[in-house]
This record gives structure tokens, C-alpha cells and sequence, in this order.
């Protein structure tokens, strides 16, 4: 057996420690970023089709885990492929999107992001069988219980294709960084509604 001397043995778990901490870090900034007012306005015009946010301060973030309610498989097309920013090539069945077990159920998707923020909008990035979604809820931490900012019919959407659904949020007066979306799959007979990825911009002060 090999001993490695104490001092150096300290010296060794310092170095891993820092530099877990800096993987950590580059993975945190991958999935959010607080903008100036002309940066924000830029990464709107590229996320979310021209939808601007020009105030300051407005903090752009991709989920960082999810879970669905259930999951066409594991890996491919798990809760966890609408995690990060969309990776489906284009429009169409793709194992880099969330897919329920059944092509017909009605099914939900909760993500979570980095940070609490008071949510400005909701952009879900959706790759297959748009637009199915029938409910996107926000969480409130401190008392638990999902709120409602939209409810409505699935509908089918043709173009654009990859879609972006965008739900704006008003009268939410508590932080939140959990968002629940609902696929209702069994009335338009489309098949797999697919969720590539979902987008929360919000801010650290209350409107």
C-alpha cells in the first residue's frame, strides 16, 4: 500500500474541493443569467421570438431538474431531457424531449429552476404534436399549493415548429422557482405532446 503523506493528503482534497466548486458554479451559470436592460432585451429577441423584457435586473433561467407524473422511458425522452436549454435537432419525435408513457393520457411536468424570482413568463419550448398543454401552474414555497396564470383547450399547432408556448404571469406576489405544466393528450388524437425545455424569466423585486 502506498501512504500518502498528511500534508500532502490536505493539500490533494483542497484542490478537488475547489474544483467541484468551480464545476458547480459553470453548470449554475449555463442555466441562468441576471442582464443589463440592452442584454436583456437580446436574449429575449433570441429565446422567445422578439417577447421583450427591458427591465433591468430580469433573470433568464433554464430548469435544472425535473419529474413527470410518467415518462415514455429512461433516459430517452425521461422528465429530465426538459432540463437545460432545447437540444431536439428540430420538430419532430426526438428522444432529447420529455414524452408521457401513454400518447393519450393526460399527464403533468414540474421543473425546477436555480433561483426564487417573481415570474414575469413562462416560455415552454414544445418539439412534437404542439400545443396540448392545458395548464401551466407556478408554486408558492412557503405554503406549498400551485397557482393557476393559465388554463385553457389543447390546440393544434402546425407552425411554427419546434413551438413556443409563452404564458405571461400576472398577479403573482411570491417568489417561485417550481413550474407545473399539464398535457391533455386524449382529445385531438395528435399523439405525444414533446417538451424539450422550459424557460422562467422573472425578477428579485416584486412588480
Amino acid at each position: 500500500m502506498i501512504r500518502i503523506p498528511q500534508h500532502l493528503s490536505l493539500n490533494i482534497l483542497v484542490i478537488m474541493v475547489v474544483f467541484f466548486s468551480g464545476c458547480s458554479a459553470a453548470v449554475e451559470e449555463d442555466l441562468l443569467s441576471e442582464q443589463t436592460p440592452a442584454a436583456a432585451t437580446q436574449a429575449g429577441d433570441e429565446l422567445t421570438n422578439g417577447h421583450r423584457f427591458p427591465e433591468s435586473g430580469a433573470i433568464y433561467q433554464w430548469a435544472m431538474s425535473a419529474e413527470a407524473s410518467s415518462e415514455f422511458s429512461s433516459p430517452e425522452w425521461s422528465a429530465e431531457q426538459a432540463v437545460g436549454a432545447p437540444d431536439s435537432p428540430g420538430c419532430g419525435d426526438y428522444q432529447l424531449s420529455w414524452a408521457s408513457a401513454a400518447s393519450d393520457s393526460i399527464d403533468t411536468l414540474i421543473v425546477r429552476f436555480p433561483l426564487l424570482v417573481y415570474p414575469l413568463e413562462i416560455i415552454i419550448h414544445e418539439s412534437f404534436n404542439s400545443d396540448q398543454v392545458t395548464k401551466v401552474e407556478v408554486q408558492d414555497p412557503e405554503r406549498l399549493g400551485f397557482y393557476t396564470i393559465l388554463q385553457k383547450n389543447p390546440t393544434q399547432i402546425d407552425r411554427p415548429c419546434p413551438y413556443q408556448l409563452i404564458v405571461t404571469v400576472e398577479g403573482i406576489d411570491f417568489l417561485t422557482n417550481t413550474v407545473r405544466i399539464t398535457v391533455d393528450q386524449s382529445q385531438l388524437g395528435l399523439g405525444w405532446n414533446e417538451i424539450d425545455a422550459v424557460q422562467l424569466i422573472g425578477t428579485k423585486e416584486e412588480e
